[in-house]
């Protein structure tokens, strides 16, 4: 069993962070380590017709600058607000290019909280649109419309969300708005589909809807001179509005005007297939040849020519058009579809598998297209794998094509014809829009990665179909942008930290470096402004920063230690102040800050130089030196620490707690009568201190005066019944005099109120066994036990750090 715990002094000496706080900025250190402001390189000038974006950037710049040199922090916040808004828009607009659409939306917000404009919202909405955020799209372009209700763009945005919703009638409203704005083809031609696409009784209002379609189809042939491609557009809005008669009729115009119109003739072909049930005519066939005469590489008239000769079973013909169209476009799984069903036809087993396989990879997720006809490729690869022996992987490809034809069964109760004339996935015949790339395309998968300060990955920008060159045109505005905001956002926290905003100064720093860590100054700016907020480990890491940028540098580096020594990184603070030498150990703030974090590390002798040296000079008058003469104690040159509070009485003979702290030296030096004559003196000053009437009875017990001793105890916990050193103390006396249920009151009070003090516990554990309460004692002990174990590994931890 362990020996009787040694009592031991238990008041801690006072914070000495508090010196730190109050003379920080009246040494030599910190008067160095001010808030550095960036530098600008003059903005470089516009050339006449670039960008107005770019012009208007420049223009911000120069405003910016302006500000700066006036010196008004509150003009140099607003200048760097606006320009912060900009360059966050453009940023923003370059997400929407690269096909990062939940990048685009956080930066948009950010703009908008430092410009609120209707054009930013708009561009938002946009962002939102991309990324299927529907009620963002409409809360964001309501927005933009209260404020300005002119706003052709965001009447559109508004439409576009409206009619991914199906909601044409409140579509084309907002597209009627936009259109009496801004007039332009393609408002009009969304506005004449979405008349057409009106759920509307047949009688008047149907007719009365279609009337308004054909007279926009009517404006935006005055706008833009009637054409073939004119009416193409205006046959497939009929043809995805049900209207076939009218829709073959337009086609049928467009090649009256130029037989040679992209698609007229392919459409045509299309909406006669479907007229006729999806029965191929030598009618069909021949507008397929004419398309395919004029346009050998068009993908949809080569896919469906080889589509119609696979259904007749003329597979060489078949295949030599499908594989036309795999040319012109790989990323399809129609063709290598039906190539693979033709080889299969024709019992070529290894060129079937691996197209059917292409097909089913091409497919991916997106199975429901063309009316599940994957599920072909899944049967015949089952039949392939079964006759080849691969019975288990066979079973899996049947069970997969089983699945998805009780989807097609289900899918069958709707109206297959509607959906086929509507994109496509109503028969085998796959009716492909006009564009594949635009309109058939699931929607790209947006990243899980929203940070806004990130580059977008390479491989997230394969759906942008940028050229090379266009991606190094982006990669160098990016660069020019987050220059531009990191500056700015530099600038901006260091105005406010100058306004002593230091928690707003914080975030803008570090936003700043997340856009340009390579800003000069900016991490010691940030170290500072989190030490102005007790956000220690925070401005550890931006001093850390600014020392490895510049380690000669003396008033960062003193920071730096102070940032350690105020959160409690002894070993590492004087690893920092080191370097510092004589100086450091001299400098008011320093020299404390040093010799506390040598003392705490246990490296008493250095401590002692330090702070002899720190001691040469009375920093801050009386309360420095009761701050020196307690780490005098803590150093353990006990006659020092006493020598160093009698010369603050020699000061001043009333000040409170010198006395106090020369009883605590006289009580590790174990001088009793000179530490009694301490306490005594403190009391005069201040009868009712608790703590000097414990530290008094502390005395006393040492001195043998066990009922002077208890007497003080008492009177401390008649003031203040929850000190839990008093109630320890009592309890142990009235353990000696057999006062048990007393003792053991006391005693629980104690390590309740102080629960992490090991020789509490034990105490505790010996007067539950004089009570013969051995579950209460065992379990006390094994508490006394852990903190021990606790104590001397974390003893172990300090060692090696301060190796």
């Amino acid at each position: 069993m362990p020996s009787r715990p040694r009592r031991k002094m238990t008041v801690p000496l006072q914070d000495a962070s508090l010196l730190v706080l109050l003379i920080f900025f009246l040494t030599f250190y910190s008067a160095s380590a001010q808030l550095t402001p960036a530098r600008r390189s003059p903005p470089k000038p516009t050339q006449a017709g670039s960008n107005p974006a770019e012009a208007e950037l420049d223009k911000r710049l120069a405003a910016t600058e302006d500000a700066r040199t006036a010196g008004d922090a509150a003009a140099i916040a607003l200048a760097n607000q606006r320009l912060i808004a900009l360059a966050l828009r453009e940023l923003a607009q370059l997400r929407l290019i690269q096909s990062a659409y939940p990048q685009a939306i956080e930066l948009y917000r950010r703009s908008l909280d430092f410009e609120d404009i209707p054009d930013t919202r708009v561009d938002l909405a946009i962002a939102s649109l991309q990324a299927s955020q529907l009620e963002e799209v409409l809360a964001e372009s309501s927005k933009a419309l209260a404020a300005d209700p002119n706003n052709a763009r965001a009447w559109n945005v508004s439409a576009q969300a409206s009619i991914k919703r199906g909601d044409y009638a409140k579509a084309a409203e907002a597209l009627d708005h936009a259109a009496r704005l801004n007039p332009d083809i393609g408002t009009l031609y969304s506005l004449g589909i979405c008349l057409l696409q009106v759920q509307v009784k047949a009688g008047p209002e149907k007719a009365r809807s279609r009337r308004r379609a054909s007279a926009v189809f009517q404006q935006m042939m005055q706008l833009a001179g009637d054409s073939g491609s004119l009416h193409v557009m205006f046959g497939r809005a009929y043809r995805d509005a049900e209207e076939m008669p009218e829709a073959i009729q337009e086609f049928k115009r467009a090649i009256a005007l130029d037989p040679t119109t992209p698609h007229a003739h392919y459409f045509l072909a299309l909406a006669t297939f479907a007229v006729n049930e999806w029965q191929a005519t030598p009618e069909i066939k021949n507008e397929f040849a004419k398309e395919l005469k004029y346009y050998p590489r068009d993908y949809l008239a080569n896919y469906m020519v080889g589509f119609i000769a696979s259904s007749e079973r003329r597979y060489e013909v078949s295949d030599k058009y499908l594989t036309a169209a795999v040319e012109v476009n790989p990323d399809w799984p129609e063709p290598w579809l039906y190539m693979g069903l033709n080889a299969y036809a024709r019992s070529d087993m290894k060129r079937a598998e691996p197209m059917l396989r292409k097909a089913v990879e091409m497919t991916g997720s997106d199975e429901a297209r063309s009316n599940f006809q994957i599920r072909r490729a899944y049967i015949d690869l089952g039949r392939i794998l079964a006759t080849s022996g691969r019975t288990e992987e066979s079973e899996a490809f049947l069970a997969k094509a089983r699945a998805l034809q009780n989807k097609v069964l289900q899918q069958s109760q709707q109206n297959v014809a509607a959906m086929a004339l509507a994109g496509g996935v109503g028969s085998a015949a796959a009716i492909v829009p006009l564009n594949p790339k635009s309109e058939t395309e699931a929607a790209p998968l947006l990243p899980a990665d929203t940070d806004p300060f990130a580059r977008v990955d390479p491989s997230l920008m394969v759906r942008a179909h940028l050229t090379e060159k266009q991606r190094a045109a982006a990669d160098s505005q990016e660069t020019r942008l987050r220059s531009v905001l990191g500056l700015s956002f530099n600038d901006l926290a260091t105005s406010e930290a100058v306004r002593k905003e230091y928690s707003v100064a914080l975030g803008h720093y570090q936003e700043a470096e997340r856009w340009d860590p390579a800003v000069p100054g900016l991490a010691k700016n940030l170290g500072l402004s989190a030490f102005r907020i007790n956000n220690y480990p925070e401005a550890i890491r931006g001093f850390a920063r600014a020392i490895d940028e510049k380690p000669a540098d003396a008033p960062v580096r003193a920071m730096l230690g102070l940032a350690y020594f105020a959160a409690e990184e002894f070993a590492n603070a004087t690893k920092t102040f080191s370097p510092l030498g004589l100086q450091g150990m001299q400098d008011s703030t320093v020299g404390y800050a040093w010799a506390a974090s040598l003392a705490r590390s246990g490296d008493l002798k250095k401590a002692a130089e330090v702070l002899g040296e720190f001691a040469k000079e009375n920093h801050g008058g009386n309360d420095g030196l009761l701050l020196i003469g307690e780490l005098w104690i803590e150093i353990g040159d006990y006659a020092r620490a006493v020598d160093t509070f009698h010369r603050v009485l020699e000061s001043d003979s009333s000040l409170r707690k010198a006395h106090y702290f020369a009883g605590q030296a006289d009580i590790r030096w174990e001088h009793w009568p000179e530490a009694a004559a301490e306490f005594q003196a403190e009391l005069k000053l201040e009868p009712t201190d608790p703590e000097a009437l414990y530290n008094l009875g502390f005395v006393y017990l040492e001195e043998s005066r066990v009922d002077d001793a208890a007497a003080l105890f008492q009177q401390v916990l008649s003031a203040q019944p929850n000190h839990a050193n008093a109630n320890y103390e009592l309890g142990k006396i009235l353990l000696d005099r057999g006062q048990l249920k007393e003792a053991v009151d006391h005693l629980e009070t104690a390590t309740r109120l102080s629960p992490q003090t090991d020789y509490m516990h034990y105490q505790l554990q010996g007067a539950y066994r004089k009570l013969e309460r051995m579950a209460d004692a065992d379990r006390e002990l094994a508490i006394y036990r852990e903190l021990k174990a606790k104590q001397r590994a974390k003893a172990g931890m300090q060692s090696v750090q301060s190796r």
